[in-house]
């Protein structure tokens, strides 16, 4: 890709969030509600853009396309593609595939009420990744916390005071899970 079609790019993406707040007057910047509309346009057109390439790198993977060859067009490694765009989540564990769910459209925002839904049914989070959590389905309640710390060390040593057991890290957030209260004081 050129630079005039990445710049393109840039400058339409940029103009969505005042284009939709806008309106027929356009953005001023004429106090809070202004700024408050765009910011919370721009945070949907992020998501959305997350998504999106989300789901072009799964497309490219199913067409055949390698995780270096994708590395190579974002600009980062092999490792790192994986890492970040990987969905095949997989269960080659113990658990089995019948037991397993794939909650996909997970982000930063949404994952907490994810997390919250989840437990109270019953599915226990086994894994995290880039826009997925993966459960298993247990017979028990599960409490989940998401901690932001400076390491995994760090936030095992705060969680551990209350029963919390770590899950996983996912760049910023660090995942913890346990038997919900209610029903681990009745066992």
């Amino acid at each position: 890709m050129n630079f005039v079609t990445e710049e393109t790019i840039r400058q339409r993406t940029a103009s969505i969030p005042l284009e939709l707040v806008g309106g027929e007057t356009g953005f001023r910047g004429a106090g809070p509600a202004e700024f408050r509309d765009v910011i919370q346009a721009a945070q949907i057109v992020a998501n959305e853009a997350t998504l999106s390439l989300q789901r072009w790198v799964s497309a490219g993977r199913r067409e055949g396309m390698s995780w270096t060859d994708i590395g190579e067009v974002l600009g980062i490694s092999k490792q790192a593609a994986q890492q970040r765009f990987r969905t095949d989540f997989g269960s080659d564990g113990p658990e089995g595939p019948d037991q397993i769910e794939v909650r996909l459209g997970a982000t930063a925002f949404n994952e907490v009420r994810i997390l919250e839904q989840e437990g109270r049914r019953g599915n226990e989070l086994l894994r995290v990744g880039a826009l997925g959590l993966v459960f298993r389905k247990t017979a028990e309640a599960w409490e989940y916390r998401r901690v932001v710390a400076l390491s995994s060390p760090m936030a095992e040593a705060a969680m551990a005071k209350g029963d919390w057991s770590y899950v996983a890290s996912w760049f910023p957030f660090h995942y913890f899970k346990r038997l919900a209260r209610e029903q681990a004081e009745l066992a």
